[in-house]
């Protein structure tokens, strides 16, 4: 099997740095990860929901995080335990890596069967990080990242918005590829193509500043019918703003012909290029 490496600016934080480690060495978790992908890429026509994505969400959650400590925003881990912002670090980047592992069980709930995963993963990964009271406070922060990261279930902490609104950013060009050119090529695989880049700065008005430049209109379904939703309930959503703008010099057409009801069939048919 060859094993993925996830590239993270820890910084000075070594806490995070030993976590890293050992996701990046541990071979039955990254074998977890090929799991996911078979579900979700094979047989069910979805997007990658395996190590890709879990290198790109953890690296947006990281990067919102930070954005909102410097702007004097607290993580729930230290409001409520007293911990500290390098172990709401630790927290965003387990939500980040585990959220999806219900996967290998089914999609339906698989936040479900994520939290019964993780459960058993998370204490190994902290072992000689934290003491035990610690460890037990980072494991449930980080579970509750996971179970509700999903956007209709309620969210209590900074560090389960982060982990949501950054799985729903990895959304830029080619990540919706795989069910495009297998032929679903509804409004969500169609604004999933039109989407060319996401970038994510911050302003003296609004921490995290969300940049969506799209190659047509339709992407705005992603944005306005998506990515909404995910923000929306989060302990984070006062503090972001998202602009979605279609760049006329990279402007591309995703889709040049719907037909429905093809005149020598008697009943309708979508035809699509």
């Amino acid at each position: 099997m060859h094993i993925i490496t996830i590239n993270l600016p820890y910084n000075s934080n070594q806490k995070l740095k030993t976590v890293l480690d050992r996701v990046n060495s541990d071979e039955y978790l990254q074998s977890l990860w090929d799991c996911i992908n078979t579900n979700a890429v094979r047989r069910l026509g979805l997007s990658d929901h395996g190590r890709v994505h879990f290198a790109i969400v953890s690296n947006i959650g990281l990067k919102i995080l930070r954005n909102l400590i410097e702007a004097g925003v607290e993580p729930s881990i230290v409001t409520d335990h007293k911990l500290t912002n390098n172990d709401a670090e630790v927290v965003v980047f387990l939500g980040s890596v585990l959220h999806d592992l219900g996967m290998v069980a089914h999609r339906e709930n698989h936040q479900i069967f994520s939290v019964s995963l993780a459960a058993q993963i998370i204490p190994g990964l902290l072992t000689g990080i934290y003491g035990e009271k610690e460890r037990a406070v980072v494991t449930a922060e980080a579970l509750h990242t996971i179970y509700a990261h999903e956007s209709e279930i309620p969210q209590f902490t900074i560090e389960a918005g982060v982990v949501r609104v950054a799985d729903a950013l990895d959304m830029k060009e080619g990540r919706a590829r795989i069910p495009f050119t297998a032929g679903k090529k509804d409004i969500h695989a169609l604004s999933a193509m039109s989407i060319r880049d996401v970038k994510i700065r911050k302003s003296k008005q609004k921490p995290i500043i969300v940049e969506i430049s799209m190659y047509n209109e339709s992407g705005i379904f992603q944005v306005d019918q998506l990515l909404k939703k995910k923000i929306l309930g989060t302990k984070i959503e006062g503090f972001i703003e998202v602009v979605a703008q279609v760049e006329n010099q990279q402007r591309k057409t995703v889709l040049t012909r719907y037909t429905l009801g093809a005149p020598d069939t008697s009943s309708p048919k979508v035809s699509i290029e």
